[in-house]
């Protein structure tokens, strides 16, 4: 995938241990990923949720481990999830990525949106998911907006299921899907 933006194309790939786009940069060691969010006027409100989405999840299996953060550096060290960038999702990865997703929303964390770039799988299998700046954080139960962004976070993980393994969608599952699909192509138009 290619970013375009006025002067700049980034791919997005890792090259010799960095990952770096527009907003941040991402050292990538053998056991510790440093992050960097690069001054821009959403840095400290991209920041500060990713730090406090990985604080709440912390002890999630498939959850990287927060090691230390530098407020004034808008930096973030946590542990390196092995493997790499999932491409595809097996019926065993959907339970085990359905499990993180709903002990995610129980802690109070919910994304805006779930690209497979974002699922980390090793050769084993084993599934983690990174990458927590977009993201909803659950002050009230009852608040109207975590509900809707409970239900977007849900729609996202159906819509992985939904491309890698239809068959495990329930009815209400795949109305959830098909809804969101048609809300999704009625907000391109409007934009």
């Amino acid at each position: 995938m290619t970013m375009q933006h006025p002067q700049v194309t980034i791919d997005k790939c890792v090259i010799d241990g960095v990952y770096e786009t527009n907003k941040m940069l991402l050292n990538i060691g053998d056991t510790i990923v440093t992050k960097f969010f690069k001054p821009k006027s959403s840095t400290p409100r991209r920041y500060a949720i990713e730090k406090e989405a990985l604080s709440r999840l912390q002890g999630i299996d498939g959850i990287p481990v927060l090691y230390g953060v530098d407020d004034e550096k808008h930096m973030i060290r946590m542990s390196r999830l092995s493997g790499e960038s999932a491409r595809t999702l097996s019926p065993a990865q959907i339970k085990t990525l359905t499990n993180i997703v709903n002990k995610m929303l129980s802690a109070g964390v919910a994304r805006h949106s779930m690209p497979i770039r974002d699922i980390v799988a090793d050769k084993d299998g084993t599934l983690g998911l990174v990458d927590f700046e977009r993201a909803t954080l659950r002050r009230r139960s009852w608040s109207p907006i975590w509900r809707i962004a409970r239900k977007v976070s849900l729609y996202h993980l159906y819509r992985l299921i939904a491309e890698h393994q239809p068959q495990m969608l329930s009815e209400t599952q795949r109305s959830l899907v098909e809804f969101g699909g048609k809300v999704r192509r009625i907000g391109r138009m409007i934009r």
